[in-house]
């Protein structure tokens, strides 16, 4: 009976380090949309986005949100509405209420990552989004 929980403390462990790799290497490739900048500056209210700094270097947690190349966030209202802020909300509901000012949403639904990127910040900002991205274009 040990060594059942033992294996299954185990698993969900290992389950949970290889879901901060893929949110780490999704909130990189984010940050790569907006700048060309090798490290992203990331601004992050959202705990269950704070182990991504610590999977991957080039992503560097910054205390001021003016300093941030990209905002992780679920409470994107806490955040100024006329600015060029690169918000990435990671709550959908977040997201649909606060479209005129994010960026984009991260968030897991039925146990798979989600991605959305707002066509109309894009537009506004000139951002030219790779084919590969084109399919999140919300």
């Amino acid at each position: 009976m040990k060594n059942v929980f033992l294996i299954l403390l185990l698993s969900i462990s290992l389950y949970a380090n290889n879901l901060d790799v893929i949110k780490a290497k999704i909130v990189l490739e984010l940050g790569h949309i907006i700048t060309h900048n090798k490290i992203i500056k990331v601004y992050n209210t959202d705990p269950y986005f704070d182990n991504i700094f610590k999977e991957n270097p080039q992503l560097q947690k910054v205390m001021d949100y003016k300093k941030a190349d990209l905002i992780l966030t679920s409470e994107s209202s806490d955040f100024p509405k006329n600015s060029a802020l690169n918000i990435i909300s990671t709550n959908y509901r977040d997201y649909t209420k606060n479209k005129q000012k994010d960026f984009g949403a991260f968030f897991w639904q039925k146990g798979r990552p989600n991605i959305l990127l707002n066509r109309h910040i894009l537009e506004s900002r000139n951002i030219k989004v790779q084919t590969i991205y084109r399919k999140y274009l919300d």
